[in-house]
């Protein structure tokens, strides 16, 4: 018994110590810089822990969290084109099965765009960075927005719509601050 009451206290005491750290991972200014970004987003938490989870300099500048936008968009436009073609190969509802082809039809035209930004970004060209992620919100969007099933059919692609969705705008909001000079460089 004396050696949980011990635990309790030191697991705390962790617990404290790791949030301490994984706060102070980076510097005030890169913090200042992804709260300008994320305040604009629909789910700043999500903003956040996107960041923060990827951050791999303490003093990382727009420049770098325009880059960890694109890489994430990327991988979750990825996934997401991967479990909707899953979906559609086990789906049965003829409404669902229309939903998910349009679907996969806007995620490899989304792909195609974030490919293309992330190619322009490595020439810091951030208005065309800019205008491909307005166009892959315009598609996602269009393509991949509205769903309803006569059926009762939940959209299987929600969350990862939603989540796309958030990582499109903070791509674009990076760029916009980069193509207005906006944190640039610390």
């Amino acid at each position: 018994m004396g050696q949980t009451t011990l635990r309790h206290p030191i697991s705390l005491l962790f617990a404290v110590v790791s949030i301490v750290v994984c706060v102070s991972a980076f510097g005030p200014k890169t913090q200042e810089l992804i709260d300008t970004i994320c305040r604009r987003m629909e789910d700043y938490g999500f903003c956040n822990k996107c960041f923060s989870e990827h951050i791999s300099t303490p003093e990382t500048d727009m420049h770098g969290l325009a880059q960890i936008a694109i890489e994430q968009s990327l991988k979750n436009a990825t996934a997401t084109l991967d479990f909707a073609k899953k979906t559609l190969r086990e789906a049965t509802d003829q409404q669902l099965v229309d939903y998910l082809k349009t679907c996969i039809g806007g995620y490899l035209s989304i792909l195609k765009m974030i490919e293309d930004a992330e190619n322009v970004f490595r020439d810091k060209n951030y208005s065309a960075v800019l205008t491909d992620f307005l166009s892959s919100a315009k598609v996602l969007a269009m393509q991949c927005g509205q769903y309803s099933n006569s059926h009762g059919i939940p959209n299987p692609l929600y969350e990862d719509n939603r989540e796309e969705r958030i990582l499109i705008t903070m791509a674009a909001a990076t760029a916009y601050s980069l193509v207005h000079g906006e944190g640039a460089r610390h």
